[in-house]
């Protein structure tokens, strides 16, 4: 979240408890504490977070917070039979969060079936949590990367740093890692904000006369799409603020400089070739139809159907308006997209299939049972609008998130 926007924030990254231990034959999880590589400058040379009262407590500031990884079978199996030298290589996501992501999203199911991917989560801060009143972000290092692996039964393991996403205040540790270079950025194919499209203008700043002074966010992207070739910057506004603020859904918005979004439109001209995308779900852009309400829809839906499936209520439970979207659903999260990638559904195709069952739902009559069976756990809030921002990802993470 960010500071300009209202008092709306995320809980601290309690969450829900990581699952039980399970062995190197399976999928493995694991956390590990660490400290923030960016309040470090020996460490993050090029712009190091510096606190202050204003910003947290010291203890808050300096404060251990935990980092996840998850491996999927395949590639834990495959390292852990496979001779030295014959080891296979990893390709890794770094998912720049709140905490609770990895269980929460259910984002490592994303993962499941993939043979070489691995996926990291980086916790953020926001005001709110004990001794911090301005947000700051955490980062991570090449090392650090190593760790985990090491923890995850893959020491020694090659990996490529392939994906980087910012969701919620988790645009302040990419957009800082990436800054400081905290990790090789040669490879990577995709820069990601999730609904978190801010200038980054408060903390830290680059000294005057800086050219990304108060420009974090396109620092980072000049950086990233310096350092790789191929890499490209996803875009995805579902909330306003979460996203650029248009005052009316026209294009030409783009272009306006009023905070806290950054425009997108320079940044289109600046890097031409289809290098920045942007995904405007709430408003028209370019010859897409603004979806916000019928994505918002299909985002309660899922939410449902996973508390029928997970939390042992019966689908007799649920109004039978709701039901049509419910049993539309493929019964896994993550297939439907708009990047155009091989084995996705396209979201602006589905819905015009599926109007029906979209039109017959309601988001008061799904919110009543959200809530009253807090099925986002402690992250359920009886504001619609708000729970856009917090479930839109389970949904729509797997397209840009896998490498």
């Amino acid at each position: 979240m960010s500071k300009k926007q209202k008092n709306t924030s995320l809980p601290g990254p309690s969450g829900p408890p990581p699952p039980p231990p399970i062995t190197i034959r399976d999928a493995v999880m694991e956390t590990k504490a660490f400290k923030n590589p960016l309040n470090d400058p020996a460490i993050a040379t090029t712009l190091t977070q510096v606190n202050s009262p204003s910003i947290a407590t010291a203890a808050a500031f300096s404060q251990e917070r935990n980092y996840r990884i998850f491996v999927p079978k395949q590639l834990a199996t495959a390292f852990f039979n496979a001779p030295a030298g014959s080891k296979p290589k990893a390709r890794v996501s770094l998912f720049f969060g709140v905490g609770p992501e990895m269980t929460l999203f259910r984002l490592r199911e994303f993962f499941a079936n993939e043979s070489n991917s691995v996926l990291i989560t980086i916790p953020g801060t926001e005001p709110g949590m004990p001794g911090i009143t301005i947000p700051f972000g955490y980062g991570i290092s090449t090392q650090m990367i190593k760790d985990l692996m090491a923890l995850a039964n893959l020491a020694g393991i090659d990996f490529t740093v392939e994906v980087m996403a910012g969701y919620s205040t988790g645009y302040r540790g990419v957009n800082l890692t990436v800054i400081n270079e905290l990790v090789d950025l040669s490879k990577l194919s995709r820069l990601i904000y999730f609904d978190a499209w801010y200038h980054h203008d408060d903390h830290p700043l680059a000294p005057a006369p800086h050219p990304f002074r108060k420009k974090n966010t396109q620092w980072a992207i000049d950086i990233a799409l310096g350092k790789s070739s191929t890499a490209k910057v996803v875009i995805y506004a579902f909330t306003h603020p979460g996203g650029v603020p248009r005052s009316n859904p026209t294009q030409t918005n783009l272009n306006l400089p009023n905070p806290p979004g950054e425009p997108v439109a320079p940044l289109i001209t600046k890097f031409p070739g289809g290098r920045i995308i942007f995904v405007d779900f709430e408003f028209a852009f370019n010859s897409k139809p603004p979806i916000g309400e019928e994505l918002e829809k299909i985002c309660l839906a899922r939410l449902i159907r996973l508390g029928i499936g997970g939390l042992n209520f019966p689908a007799s439970a649920v109004d039978a308006s709701l039901m049509p979207l419910v049993n539309a659903l493929d019964p896994s999260p993550g297939f439907l997209g708009t990047l155009g990638l091989p084995t996705f559904t396209d979201l602006y195709a589905w819905i015009p299939a599926h109007s029906t069952e979209i039109s017959g739902f309601s988001i008061t009559k799904a919110m009543a049972i959200v809530t009253g069976r807090t099925l986002l756990g402690s992250w359920t809030v009886p504001s619609h609008y708000e729970m856009r921002h917090r479930i839109f990802l389970i949904e729509m993470g797997k397209e840009p998130l896998l490498p």
